[in-house]
């Protein structure tokens, strides 16, 4: 990529954004990617600084922008004045899910490609790499061949599906277990006929951990869409819920590390570095799914400011407003917990760009 474009940025917009945040963060990147220094004060700037700042840094510039995961459809409107183009052969590239996203003209030459699901050589092939990578040369024996093929049919060509299914199944050596999962997804996928089967799947990974790997998983649902934490903070917080389960002769901070590297291995989190240090994410539909759960369990109440919310008797609370400051239906709902009795949450965290409580 780098023979063809000077500079590139990829970032993550998501359902709720503030566009100068973005804009903050194409700068970090384009720095990041060159090495170069991020301007001082950014935090600071206004919505024209900061396109000053991105048009003047782009404008003699062959660059690559990928915005992933765009949700609303105005989105461009609001930040193309950002890509100066002067005909050096630059692209700008939006990742959706929405189909009148995926259709818009933009009002500049573009050309949709729609993500096909995988042929079926190579959904076995992405399956494969991971369910059998402990068994003898790495291939599926004869008596499971059958059941593993049908298990990937199931998955319709989904690589996130396949990569979830593929880390629940590595753990499975027998023919009994493999056709307990056949039977349980079957079930899942035959009487949820609404429900994706990508989610099914998704499901029955988290069904299939252990309790202690549970707790771990759910507190994914307390960070934003997208957040990449450093495992160091993500252990001393783990440890000190009591996640992190008493084992002889091994300092807390190891098992702490055990239980990520497990969910990494299962393929429900991404490992990741960040500031040259281990680090983790969640992926947005596995966080959909820890979401979906940990407020069903009562886990925890993530709030973000753009509706009223009722308290519950969680005891867990996350504030993840994009406003740049907590507003007053965050102030409504904490005062709801109170009341509810709930004026004292073991765990409150509060989304960075939440600059001030006003």
């Amino acid at each position: 990529m780098g023979r063809h474009f000077e500079c590139y940025a990829w970032i993550t917009v998501s359902q709720s954004y503030v566009i100068e945040d973005l804009l903050r963060r194409l700068i970090k990147e384009f720095c990041k990617a060159k090495k170069e220094e991020v301007p001082a004060d950014m935090n600071a700037m206004s919505y024209n600084e900061l396109l000053e700042i991105l048009v003047n840094y782009l404008e003699t510039k062959r660059y690559l922008v990928v915005l992933d995961d765009v949700w609303d459809v105005h989105l461009w409107e609001k930040i193309r004045f950002s890509f100066p183009d002067k005909q050096l052969g630059s692209r700008v590239m939006l990742t959706t899910r929405r189909e009148d996203i995926a259709s818009s003209s933009f009002g500049v030459e573009s050309h949709v490609h729609k993500i096909k699901p995988l042929e079926r050589g190579d959904a076995w092939e992405l399956f494969s790499m991971k369910a059998f990578s402990s068994y003898p040369n790495k291939s599926c024996s004869t008596e499971i061949l059958p059941l593993a093929r049908e298990l990937v049919e199931k998955c319709d060509g989904l690589p996130l599906a396949i990569v979830a299914l593929s880390g629940l199944m590595s753990s499975k050596k027998s023919l009994t277990e493999w056709g307990k999962i056949y039977n349980s997804l079957n079930w899942h996928l035959t009487n949820n006929p609404l429900l994706e089967p990508m989610k099914s799947i998704l499901l029955f990974s988290f069904n299939d951990l252990p309790y202690r790997l549970k707790q771990c998983f759910l507190y994914f649902s307390l960070f934003p869409e997208d957040y990449v934490i450093v495992n160091k903070r993500l252990i001393r917080l783990w440890i000190a819920e009591g996640f992190v389960e008493h084992e002889k002769g091994t300092m807390p901070e190891e098992v702490a590390n055990s239980y990520i590297m497990e969910l990494i291995f299962r393929n429900m989190l991404q490992e990741m570095i960040h500031e040259n240090q281990p680090a983790c994410k969640m992926h947005d539909l596995m966080r959909e799914i820890a979401l979906s759960i940990a407020e069903k369990e009562k886990f925890c109440v993530v709030h973000d400011g753009s509706e009223t919310m009722e308290a519950t008797g969680a005891l867990r609370l996350s504030i993840q407003t994009t406003i740049g400051e907590i507003g007053p239906r965050t102030k409504q709902f904490m005062e709801s917990m109170k009341e509810g009795g709930v004026d004292h949450p073991r765990m409150l965290l509060v989304d960075e760009r939440c600059k001030k409580y006003t």
